[in-house]
């Protein structure tokens, strides 16, 4: 399997955590903060994990599929950022920190995605356009949608 095919698959693994998160939350408990808990964590783990390990190990083929030149410095700091949320959420979540700790942490990963698809929009727009150039800012909505989802109902009780 050649790097961008491995870049490929990163990619689905990382939804795929995410439809999981959703599936567990509905699975393991009825309650709107656990479900949140349980929906925060595991996103965080897969989609910052799968993006930590792409950036650190296969970075240049990840710059060809997400459309812009062969990765750098910027690139592998972009992957400690990843490397250092998704290695913080372990330690919290095996520390039992709760709701708040993983909201926070949960609410960066999500606001960097967000800025980080409205830069696919522009670049897309502004210089070539890709599949992700679209399909970024269209994951984040639905992102945003089911945390919302998940994430109203636990405030409502907190």
């Amino acid at each position: 399997m050649d790097d961008t095919n491995i870049n490929r698959f990163l990619e689905i693994i990382r939804w795929a955590g995410v439809a999981l998160a959703i599936f567990l939350a509905f699975l393991l408990t009825s309650d709107p903060v656990q479900m949140f808990n349980i929906f925060a964590i595991i996103s965080v783990v897969f989609i910052a994990g799968c993006t930590a390990l792409e950036g650190l190990f296969f970075s240049k083929s990840a710059s060809e599929v997400s459309g812009y030149g062969a990765g750098g410095a910027y690139q592998r700091q972009s992957a400690l950022h990843f490397t250092a949320i998704f290695l913080t959420m372990i330690l919290v979540a095996l520390l039992s920190y709760g709701f708040l700790a993983y909201l926070g942490i949960y609410m960066v990963l999500l606001i960097f995605l967000t800025l980080s698809a409205l830069n696919h929009l522009f670049t897309g727009l502004k210089e070539k356009f890709v599949m992700n150039t679209l399909l970024r800012p269209l994951l984040v909505i639905f992102l945003w949608v089911v945390t919302l989802y998940f994430l109203f109902p636990a405030l409502a009780v907190k």
